[in-house]
């Protein structure tokens, strides 16, 4: 099987790393923010879908075929569902569930492209669901279990975004502005219901839409194109990691033990995944 070689310079890994470190914001930042989740959603996704339109202007506007149309559905229910599971849950569950979206390709790829796991796949699955369930006894208010399990389900809705735009078939640049538009489309009702205009939310949704979304996806678009896929899969384990940090440093927001348990079992888990699959990419 032959591997696709990428040109990979240090812009690359700088790229990629910049952008993981713009996405692991977002707990802390949606914290200052007291409005509806899909309020911020809507004006987060507005700010982004400004910065898409500069950076790629006419492309943006081909003719979007079904693989990209299910794509931009995915990338709005991703960013939907993680914002309302922050409100719910703590930073560290949000990001941490959400970022069990390898182990969800794993399967996806068994059930729909005839894709048939190796052993480190299968055991990385089984450490990981264990680490999951650590996540559900941190604490047991009803309010976040439904957080919990709204944040496993954004990780399957990501796990569907990177499928997809694996494919040659899918229009990436198209697939993501569909999906910072329809966000902005979907929440829209709920920004007119905000009261609260005061400065620190304000600028809190400005750093979210320009910078934690926005130039996020712009450094990692650019990134990527100068860094090996899997080397990019690995420094973007950045986020969920910087994550809870943030909010803890700036909000004192402590997960239990648990969860930080289950936080250290996950990590290990798509590191162990990951590892391996670079190992035999050199090996190639």
């Amino acid at each position: 099987m032959l591997v696709e070689e990428k040109k990979q310079s240090i812009s690359g890994p700088i790229l990629i790393t910049l952008a993981a470190l713009l996405w692991s914001t977002a707990g802390l930042l949606i914290k200052y923010v007291p409005w509806h989740p899909l309020a911020i959603t809507s004006t987060r996704s507005f700010l982004a879908t400004l910065i898409f339109l500069v950076a790629y202007r006419q492309r943006l506007f081909r003719k979007p075929n079904r693989l990209t149309w299910i794509s931009g559905i995915a990338v709005i229910l991703t960013q939907t569902g993680f914002v309302i599971a922050n409100k719910l849950t703590t930073a560290t569950n949000a990001i941490m569930l959400q970022y069990v979206s390898p182990l969800f390709i794993v399967l996806l790829g068994a059930l729909f492209f005839h894709y048939r796991p190796a052993r480190r796949e299968v055991v990385t699955l089984l450490i990981a669901i264990f680490g999951i369930v650590l996540f559900f006894f941190d604490d047991i208010s009803p309010g976040n279990q439904i957080g919990n399990l709204l944040a496993l389900f954004t990780g399957l809705t990501f796990s569907i975004v990177i499928l997809l735009n694996s494919r040659s078939e899918c229009d990436t640049p198209v697939a993501l502005f569909i999906g910072q538009f329809g966000t902005f489309l979907l929440g829209l009702p709920f920004v007119f219901t905000v009261r609260d205009w005061d400065v620190l939310p304000v600028v809190s949704i400005f750093l979210l839409g320009i910078f934690q979304l926005g130039l996020a996806y712009l450094c990692f678009s650019a990134g990527i194109k100068k860094t090996k896929p899997l080397n990019a899969n690995l420094l973007a384990m950045i986020e969920p990691i910087m994550n809870p940090v943030w909010v803890f440093l700036f909000l004192g927001e402590k997960p239990g033990l648990p969860a930080l348990t289950g936080a250290v079992i996950v990590i290990a888990a798509v590191t162990y995944l990951n590892s391996g699959k670079l190992k035999n990419a050199k090996n190639q």
